[in-house]
């Protein structure tokens, strides 16, 4: 699992194995690349960072090291190492943010608020604490945000956006094609809700063990029918009968 956790092999890894490099990169010749490329860092920061010393870089400085190792800003993360030309992000953080809070949300609760997420993430503790108004700094666009790492995958996972192991995609934040991939079930998701699925599945979930085979077929037939119908008035008996 790549997390904050191992950003220090990641980094390391790419220095002394740089793509499209037939040498490493010291720590100096990052540094002078970095800020070569308008980017403000120093070769002290960048051992810090390759020793694990520092675990929770921003995300302006996870971009400029990505910019000058010729790699994709997710690879720090966990995601792709190949870069599409440009890798500056078409959509802000703030934006991709707020289209989180936006899609996904309980369907018997409603959408988060920045308290709802900053409670559930200082609770939990694994990427430290968040305040709300600093979640609310992150969501507005004219702050300009740059979050650090930790705050990143903690807001990945708290959206539910994990990987096949379990860990945050904070790629979402990093990568414009994964994010176009996410966004796009997200659509698929906002769809659902939209024709009642979402809010009926939540209820089968609390009925389901005390039904019979036949009244599992009857729901799983009411949901194909709405999905393929786009119908939004439509309803199935929970409590009914199968007989």
């Amino acid at each position: 699992m790549v997390d904050d956790l191992s950003f220090a092999a990641v980094l390391d890894d790419l220095c002394r194995r740089p793509p499209g490099r037939r040498r490493p990169f010291s720590n100096v010749e990052l540094a002078r690349a970095v800020n070569d490329l308008g980017g403000d860092i120093t070769d002290g920061y960048i051992s810090l960072l390759r020793k694990g010393h520092r675990d929770n870089p921003t995300l302006q400085t996870i971009q400029d090291l990505a910019a000058a190792l010729g790699v994709c800003p997710a690879a720090f993360v966990g995601g792709r190492r190949e870069r599409d030309g440009d890798e500056c992000p078409r959509r802000t953080f703030s934006a991709r943010l707020r289209h989180l809070f936006e899609a996904i949300y309980p369907p018997e609760q409603g959408p988060f608020t920045p308290e709802d997420v900053a409670a559930a993430i200082s609770t939990d503790g694994r990427y430290g604490s968040i305040s709300a108004s600093h979640i609310r700094e992150l969501l507005n666009p004219e702050t300009r945000p740059n979050p650090r790492l930790k705050h990143m995958l903690a807001l990945a996972g708290h959206f539910g956006l994990t990987g096949e192991d379990g860990a945050p995609q904070a790629a979402y934040f990093l990568d414009d094609r994964l994010a176009a991939a996410i966004d796009a079930e997200l659509a698929d998701l906002k769809k659902l809700r939209d024709a009642g699925v979402v809010e009926f599945a939540a209820r089968v979930v609390e009925h389901a063990s005390t039904w019979s085979p036949e009244l599992r077929r009857q729901a799983v037939e009411a949901i194909t029918k709405a999905v393929e119908s786009g119908e939004t008035r439509w309803v199935f008996p929970l409590g009914g009968s199968d007989r």
